[in-house]
């Protein structure tokens, strides 16, 4: 039985279920493998089983690769000649001692230099400062550029926030404020802005149903692809 459980389970697949407003049954495989049931409310547990039972392939399926690449993120060392994600470029990591700490990014480089170049716990909050500032910096030129380019669908978000997300790119609040995972600096411009896009449409369709990917699919055509591309990155 479903009920009274925070997590629950079918066979090998553990999964959280969420009750709302929607209208539709909808799965997600999030990046750190865990496996979301967004209902309708007043749905019947055996309806859930079944749908879980149904797509029980596809989740294993995309479960198990997020955990093949969580366990390749987990194995970074953090030390010089090493490769990270700056701007979808696999960039290598130079790291020397300096009195004062400073990280820069370059085309294909990550200088960093630090008192612990030794230490890759100092290494790891350096490298993901950087990554913060500049998501800080780079997100509302991106958010800018949206907006002006779509300014016909009169797009009115209350704010944007910038932050780090174990398991989302970006979310928008009831009250029209969007947040971005700083996650996204990794990746080229085109995943950004798609889910700026994404989350912009929610200021219109606050759900998932046929009027956002309506919506969705008129400003970017190409979201399917794109998704499913951003799927293979790992937070």
């Amino acid at each position: 039985m479903l009920k009274d459980q925070k997590i629950h389970k079918i066979e090998d697949i553990e999964f959280k279920v969420i009750y709302s407003r929607r209208r539709s049954i909808g799965i997600s495989v999030l990046p750190d493998s865990s496996v979301i049931v967004r209902v309708p409310y007043l749905t019947p547990v055996k309806r859930i089983s079944g749908i879980v039972t149904d797509k029980y392939d596809w989740i294993l399926k995309h479960r198990d690769n997020y955990r093949k690449l969580n366990n390749s993120t987990r194995n970074k060392s953090f030390t010089s000649g090493e490769f990270h994600l700056f701007h979808g470029i696999e960039s290598v990591l130079q790291i020397e001692k300096s009195e004062k700490s400073y990280i820069r990014f370059f085309d294909s480089t990550i200088k960093l230099g630090t008192l612990k170049p030794d230490d890759p716990e100092t290494i790891k909050r350096l490298l993901y400062k950087g990554y913060k500032d500049e998501a800080l910096t780079h997100f509302p030129l991106l958010m800018s550029k949206v907006l002006s380019e779509h300014e016909n669908q009169m797009f009115k978000p209350t704010g944007l926030v910038i932050r780090t997300m174990k398991r989302r790119w970006g979310s928008c609040s009831n009250k029209g404020i969007i947040t971005l995972s700083t996650e996204l600096i990794k990746l080229p411009d085109l995943y950004i802005e798609y889910v700026i896009i994404h989350e912009l449409c929610h200021l219109k369709h606050h759900n998932h149903g046929p009027d956002f990917y309506k919506l969705l699919s008129v400003i970017f055509p190409e979201w399917k692809t794109v998704r499913k591309e951003l799927r293979k990155y790992i937070q």
